[in-house]
């Protein structure tokens, strides 16, 4: 699949959007603290007024355990192909575990938004990712309000799609 190009502003408000959620339960000094950058900076980043260099947004992904593709992919929606087809049924069957690993999990609710496959990742991911990750995560599956309880996640009464079955 092939991305229009975006903006320099496009790419600061994508990296602000995913920042404000990865930090949403952080405190940002420590953040700063810990990935050695200075708070006023950090802030430009949040507002999406600032873009940081190859080398603090280094630290930024290594401080979130994110790569940085992560930060900057807007959300898309994906077009049904055997392969999503395959990975969909994998998920569903449980034959397929990204517990742990957040851009595979990333990957895997972006391709399949609002829908019940997108809630089994979620389940497989709670309390295994950090409150963050997960709220980022349920926020780009289009569930932004389940909390990281995969009993609830599964059961929960809020409408889903699904797109045809496996023939």
């Amino acid at each position: 699949m092939q991305y229009p190009e975006r903006s320099p502003q496009e790419l600061r408000d994508q990296l602000s959007a995913n920042l404000r959620i990865l930090t949403q339960d952080l405190v940002v000094s420590r953040i700063c603290r810990h990935a050695k950058i200075h708070r006023t900076q950090f802030n430009r980043y949040l507002t999406g007024e600032s873009f940081p260099r190859p080398d603090v947004l280094d630290r930024i992904c290594r401080f979130f355990e994110v790569d940085a593709n992560i930060l900057l992919r807007p959300l898309d929606e994906a077009p049904e192909t055997p392969e999503r087809i395959a990975l969909r049924h994998a998920i569903e069957a449980g034959r397929f575990d990204c517990a742990g690993d957040m851009s595979l999990s990333l990957m895997a609710v972006r391709a399949f938004p609002k829908t019940y496959t997108a809630r089994c990742v979620l389940a497989q991911c709670a309390g295994v990712v950090r409150h963050g990750e997960f709220q980022m995560l349920a926020q780009e599956a289009g569930f932004p309000d389940l909390q990281p309880d995969p009993v609830a996640i599964l059961s929960s009464n809020t409408e889903t799609q699904n797109p045809e079955p496996l023939h």
